[in-house]
């Protein structure tokens, strides 16, 4: 009975060996191929079990499916895993292995917004490199450096991303990462462009590009290059931008069959009209501009069209368009400003974030070091908000200023032609000449010169107290079905007191669709019901028709209220 126990217990031994050798085989083979094939990789550690692995090779395992995981881009919603690591390869590891480990929490503390750890943990990964060791990881240096610049970069601080930058491409062609190291030397020129050295990061990417295409990587030369278009253009280089232009149309896979950029990309519609504008090809550089503001949804691209077809309209010597632009850009340069603080106050409080970071942090000089960081930061943010603010404020009372001024001497001829007129026969030539400089006023002061001037909250209060709004408020609290004289005052009231959003809608919709009818009556504050009956429609109809509109606009999913709240932003 003995003997056969102990036959038994020889096999499940032989067993577990073979199996505890395949897994290593499967280990060595996975991190072979991470490098070249990280799903590959993923997909060879996924189908290796735990049971039977001895802690090492679990600990193995589970290192090198993170890091798998980071190259394919995963990110991170917890810290739990890559600490486990820390600890267990702080003692038992080699210097790689420590690196990687303290790397990866790093890169956990980073995606989590707790940027004083991440830093910490990026410098003990470091810490932890042997270069002279003979099977030591110049690459995975690399990534840590080139993490390190990220972190200074999204910070504003544009020469210590510049060093670790410069850090992160040496150690890169140590390793024979090639791509790694091209990529943070275009770091390198976007950090240069954020300094104002335009021409050293303009030197930088016609370098990057060359050796992007000397090792076989064309597109990502012509992507590179076309950081270039724009400055080429400033600099009065046309033959120059023209060629790049077309290099990356042609090569950089950016572009479907009828040369529509990918989406999120739609900038390049502004450097391409520039192109033309500057170049005298006006009706081309209006096609691009206007592609821009009807494709580009965001503020900024929105900002960057309306700015295009203003310099455009001035070259035209077209005033009215001059000024409708003039304003678009202006609210739409404010929305950015507003967007970009709250991005920046959350970038902020990614960095003042201590909550965590003291828990692990173990020396008091390395957080005294931090927080005098934050501070400089803190009073660098704060100061540029008082004189972005205090420029913003000017700007607006010089506007105001100039409103006034027309507003008086509109007054002052009005004025004067009534008194002219009580002897209108001598001085029919005086009137005359009078009356056409009212409508020249009237016409430049215009929808937009009140707006500016009395602000959207008093414009709102206004449309909700003008005649035409009430009684078309009136029919939609009896339910009754709007007839077609009304559709008149409903364009006129938005045109008139809301501009912005008129000529938004007029750009996405066919007039008197029933989209463009859905969208003035959200945007005049009545409800899904009743809109369903001003239109003569069912209320399940425009809840789904509110729900393509959005999902059109904006991208998302959403009911009428939400499609109300978007539009609402406009102004």
């Amino acid at each position: 009975m003995l003997r056969r126990l102990f036959h038994i217990a020889l096999v499940l031994l032989l067993l577990c060996a073979c199996g505890s050798r395949e897994a290593q085989r499967l280990l060595d083979q996975a991190e072979t191929v991470i490098n070249e094939n990280s799903s590959e990789a993923i997909t060879i550690l996924e189908s290796i079990s735990d049971d039977g692995l001895s802690r090492s090779q679990r600990m193995r395992r589970l290192l090198l499916l993170t890091n798998a995981q980071v190259k394919c881009d995963t990110v991170f919603r917890s810290d739990s895993i890559q600490r486990l690591l820390v600890d267990y390869y702080e003692s038992l590891g080699t210097d790689n292995e420590r690196m990687l480990a303290h790397y990866l929490l790093g890169l956990s503390y980073y995606d989590t917004g707790e940027v004083p750890a991440a830093l910490e943990s990026f410098q003990k990964a470091s810490c932890c490199a042997d270069t002279i060791s003979k099977n030591f990881d110049y690459s995975l240096l690399g990534r840590v450096y080139g993490q390190m610049s990220n972190v200074f970069y999204d910070q504003g601080m544009y020469r210590e991303a510049i060093d670790h930058d410069k850090l992160s491409v040496g150690y890169a062609w140590k390793g024979k990462d090639t791509l790694l190291a091209l990529r943070n030397s275009e770091q390198i020129a976007f950090a240069y462009k954020r300094l104002g050295y335009s021409d050293s990061a303009m030197a930088v990417i016609e370098d990057v590009a060359k050796k992007y295409n000397q090792h076989g990587h064309l597109s990502d030369a012509v992507i590179s290059l076309s950081a270039n278009i724009s400055p080429l253009i400033l600099n009065g280089d046309y033959p120059k931008a023209k060629k790049y232009m077309e290099l990356y149309e042609s090569y950089s896979g950016l572009f479907d069959s009828h040369g529509n950029i990918e989406a999120g990309r739609e900038i390049y519609y502004k450097i391409k009209g520039l192109f033309f504008l500057r170049t005298n090809q006006l009706d081309s550089a209006e096609y691009y501009f206007r592609k821009e503001l009807r494709e580009g949804r965001d503020y900024n691209n929105q900002n960057a069209a309306a700015n295009g077809l203003l310099e455009l309209y001035q070259r035209l010597h077209q005033p009215d368009s001059v000024a409708k632009y003039s304003l678009y850009a202006y609210t739409m340069s404010d929305s950015l400003y507003s967007q970009r603080m709250t991005k920046d106050i959350e970038r902020m409080h990614a960095l003042y974030n201590y909550t965590r970071y003291q828990v692990v942090a173990r020396q008091a000089s390395e957080r005294a070091a931090l927080a005098n960081k934050k501070l400089l930061v803190c009073f660098i943010v704060l100061l540029a908000f008082l004189l972005l603010s205090s420029w913003l404020y000017i700007a607006r009372k010089k506007v105001i200023e100039i409103l006034l001024v027309k507003v008086a001497e509109l007054n002052s001829i009005k004025m004067e032609n009534r008194e002219l007129k009580h002897n209108a026969t001598a001085n029919q030539q005086q009137i005359t000449e009078n009356e056409k400089r009212i409508k020249q006023l009237e016409k430049r002061l215009g929808r937009y010169g009140k707006l500016v001037y009395f602000g959207i909250d008093k414009a709102e209060n206004d449309l909700k107290k003008s005649p035409s709004y009430l009684q078309i408020q009136e029919i939609a609290y009896r339910g009754q079905k709007l007839s077609s004289g009304y559709w008149d005052s409903i364009c006129n009231l938005t045109s008139e007191y809301l501009p912005a959003f008129y000529d938004f809608v007029l750009s996405q919709f066919q007039i008197d669709s029933t989209e463009y009818r859905i969208c003035l009556l959200l945007r005049l504050h009545f409800k899904g019901a009743e809109i369903a009956h001003m239109l003569g429609v069912t209320a399940p109809y425009i809840s789904k028709t509110s729900t393509e509109i959005l999902a059109n606009l904006y991208g998302k999913r959403g009911s009428s209220k939400d499609l109300y709240r978007e539009l609402c932003k406009i102004t």
